[in-house]
Formats: structure tokens, C-alpha cells, sequence
């Protein structure tokens, strides 16, 4: 049996479930319903569109209506944009990832980038004008005592310096420079050194008093015309010498294994017996080397200064301390006092910084040529740093007396520039060889 409702005012609704009586609802017209159906709605039937039948009642019915904080406490909408962001599946599968690196990031800012903005500020301050009467002056401000049994300054014939251009066909020039000398024989056979042709060999100092045949060093240096400067060796063995000489002990050879060195105490058994192994020609010549050698312009490099050690920025050549220049490894950031001790700061980080200072001046007063101006250390000493090419400072001592490695920096036509090494394993019997006259290498 089918039941056909009167017409009546109520909508079809959730709200007529809810707020009429559960056992009696009541329908819209045009729907028709079977009593014996389990289901409330089960057999409904409509005569009319559904849109029909809604009145939008959660616009104005109160039931709908919820109580929405007040403006004040209402979160921003920026807020809740981040949250709707956060909630994205993409953006919390991504998130760990951006966490790790920016953590990644922090720790290289910290333990990288800010370590060197903080040192750069250092030697920027190390190098303020305003701050050097606060520390009572420079190192090399005051006045020098005089060596008169050394040259302090000597200057390559310029005939020898590389052509600012590489023409083809013409003679080259090339400029050789060893940072230390065992094993020379097989580098120079590496670089194709050929004097004849326009080569020059430099050293850098310590050509003696660590290698089995120091004498035979000098001699080949000799041969090859060679150009040195003074290091802090050479330095130790002319004035052994010279005070051996004094007191009538040079040609005294009783008390070469005497640890002491015999009657003169200055010295120990090798440096005496390396002393009195040297000729008087071998001496000269060794004595004839500069502290500091200037070798002049080359293309790129401004004005090329060789030493031992190092120097310190800032102070003319004419009054650098000679000791400090053969020996200095680091300096003093304050007064800018050198030191032979390898802890604290490099003397070519803070030379290397003087330039680059000085570079930002030159190019706006000399813009045409600015690097004219500036000064380009090349140095050995310091084997423990190894290989060091920085662009104003180009340190080439790589231990070879320690098995390491020997290295010579080649300067070319153009101003080009060149590394060459050779192992150095062997290289007490390959320089005892290489002066052995009996030696047949077949």
C-alpha cells in the first residue's frame, strides 16, 4: 500500500530528521514513500528537481551559525598560509632535506668562510696606518745596524729577463728558479736547461750544508753561471769560516770529529768540516750572493725580488733586517716583527694582503699599468709548507733533502709561468753520482 503525504511546508533536510519526532518524519510534496521499506528514505520518490528543495537554510538558520573568535585573536592569514604550506605532502617530504642543508651550510660558514673573514679583517688591521703608533711603530720603521761582510742587495742583469712577448722564432729567454738543489742534475735535464740558449738558473738560498756534496753544488752552480741568493746555511758556514780563519783553525783538520768542533766552539763537527772543505774560490762566490736578489720587471708579475726567507711588506729592501729575510717563516700581526718559528701567521699571508691593498691604490692612480708597482716574492726555507704559489708570493722549498720532491719555477717570454718537480727519493745517490768522476751511468 502507497501512501501519498498532504503538502506541507517542511524541506528535505537534515534538520527535519533532527528536529521533528524520529518515528514520525515528515516529507515535502511530490515524494512518495513505502511504510514497509526498513529504510526511512528507502523508497522516496521526487516529482521535481532536487534544487528544487534547497533553501540554503545554513545561511540563515542560527544552528549553523558558530561563534568565530574575535578579530584579535583571529590567526593571520600569513599564518595560516605557513601551516597550509607545512601540511603539503611535497613540502614535509622536503623539509628534513632543506633542514640538513642549511646545517650543512651553517657549519661550512662556520667553520670555513669565517675563519677567513676574520683573519682577512686581522691583516687589514695588521696593516692600518692609523694603528702603527699605537704598537709604537713597524718592524724595519727604525734605522738598521750595517753588515759590511755581506751584500745585502744585488740586481739580475737585465739582459737575462724574459720578453714582455713570445715572438715566434726568436731567441727565448727563460729564468729558472730551484728552491733547493739536491738532485739538480736530473732537473735540469727535466726542463731542457740549456744556457746557450738563453736559460738562467737562480737559487734560492741553502745550496749547502744539508745535501751529501755541497762543494759540488757550488760547482755546478758555478759552471752553470748561476745567479743565488744568501740563505740562512751559506750564512752559518761563511761566518764559521771566517772565525775559523781568525784563529788560525781553517786548515787544521785534528778535530774534524770532535762534536764540539775543536778549539772553536761555534760550530759543530759538520759545519767545521764543511768550513774547511770549502775553497777560497768556492767561498767568494758563495759570499758574492745577495740577501736579496731584484730581479726586475716581468709581464703580470710586477717587480720580481728573490729571497731566502721572506720580507716583510711595507719596508723598502734597504731596510730590511738580513737575518730576518733569510730566516722569517711567520710575523708578528702588532709590529710586524718576523720570526723564524713556524707558529703564528704566515709572513706571506700578511705580504700577499699589503699587495692586494696596495693594487686597489694603484689601479686608480696608475690605471694604466698598476701592477707596475707591486712586488712579487719569489722564496724557499720553508719545506714544512711545501709548495706555495700564491700571486704575490711563490714559495718553491718542497723538502727533496727529505725525500720529498725538487722544484723549479719557470718564467718564460710573455711572463708566462711553469711548475716542474722531480722526485727526490733517491737523491743522495743520484748527486753522489752525479759528481762521482769515475761514475759510468751505462
Amino acid at each position: 500500500m502507497v501512501m501519498r503525504y498532504p503538502d506541507t511546508d517542511s524541506d528535505l533536510s537534515d534538520d527535519s530528521l533532527d528536529d521533528n519526532d524520529s518515528s514520525s518524519p515528515t516529507y515535502p510534496p511530490d515524494i512518495y514513500y513505502n511504510p514497509q521499506d526498513s529504510s526511512a528514505f528507502g523508497s522516496a520518490r521526487y516529482s521535481r528537481p532536487l534544487i528544487d528543495y534547497v533553501k540554503n537554510e545554513w545561511q540563515t538558520n542560527p544552528k549553523y551559525r558558530h561563534d568565530h573568535p574575535s578579530s584579535e585573536n583571529e590567526m593571520p592569514q600569513w599564518a595560516r598560509l605557513i601551516l597550509l604550506t607545512m601540511a603539503a605532502p611535497k613540502v614535509r617530504r622536503y623539509v628534513p632535506l632543506g633542514l640538513i642543508c642549511l646545517l650543512f651550510f651553517w657549519c661550512f660558514w662556520k667553520m670555513f668562510v669565517t675563519p677567513q673573514l676574520e683573519e682577512n679583517a686581522l691583516l687589514a688591521d695588521s696593516l692600518d696606518p692609523e694603528l702603527k703608533d699605537v704598537v709604537g711603530g713597524w718592524f724595519g720603521s727604525n734605522s738598521l745596524p750595517k753588515f759590511g761582510d755581506l751584500v745585502k742587495i744585488g740586481t739580475l742583469n737585465p739582459a737575462l729577463l724574459p720578453a714582455d712577448l713570445a715572438v715566434a722564432g726568436s731567441r727565448r729567454k727563460r729564468l729558472v728558479f730551484v728552491g733547493d738543489v739536491h738532485g739538480l742534475g736530473q732537473l735540469l735535464e727535466k726542463v731542457s736547461f740549456d744556457r746557450e740558449n738563453g736559460d738562467h738558473l737562480i737559487f734560492t738560498g741553502d745550496m749547502i750544508n744539508k745535501g751529501p756534496d755541497s762543494t759540488g753544488v757550488v760547482d755546478l752552480a758555478r759552471k752553470h753561471s748561476a745567479s743565488c741568493v744568501r740563505g740562512n746555511h751559506e750564512d752559518r758556514i761563511l761566518l764559521v769560516r771566517r772565525a775559523m780563519y781568525a784563529k788560525g783553525e781553517l786548515e787544521d783538520n785534528t778535530t774534524e770529529e770532535n762534536e764540539e768542533g775543536g778549539n772553536f766552539t761555534g760550530c759543530n763537527s759538520k759545519e767545521c768540516k764543511l768550513a774547511r772543505q770549502l775553497s777560497n774560490e768556492q767561498a767568494r762566490w758563495l759570499e758574492r750572493c745577495p740577501v736579496i736578489l731584484n730581479i726586475g720587471q716581468i709581464k703580470g708579475m710586477g717587480n720580481v725580488v728573490v729571497v731566502h726567507g721572506g720580507l716583510v711588506p711595507g719596508v723598502e729592501n734597504e731596510k730590511q733586517d738580513p737575518s730576518g729575510v733569510m730566516t722569517m717563516r711567520t710575523i708578528d700581526l702588532d709590529n710586524h716583527l718576523p720570526s723564524s718559528s713556524s707558529d703564528g701567521t704566515p709572513w706571506t699571508k700578511l705580504f700577499n694582503k699589503y699587495q692586494s691593498i696596495l693594487y686597489s691604490k694603484l689601479k686608480k692612480s696608475s690605471p694604466q699599468n698598476p701592477k707596475a708597482g707591486l712586488t712579487t716574492v719569489i722564496y724557499g726555507h720553508d719545506s714544512a709548507s711545501s709548495l706555495q704559489l700564491k700571486t704575490y708570493t711563490k714559495g718553491l722549498d718542497t723538502g727533496c733533502y727529505k725525500g720529498g720532491k725538487l722544484t723549479a719555477l719557470i718564467i718564460e717570454d710573455g711572463g708566462k709561468q711553469k711548475i716542474v718537480q722531480v722526485n727526490c727519493g733517491d737523491y743522495k745517490q743520484k748527486l753522489t753520482n752525479m759528481f762521482d768522476p769515475h761514475y759510468d751511468p751505462d
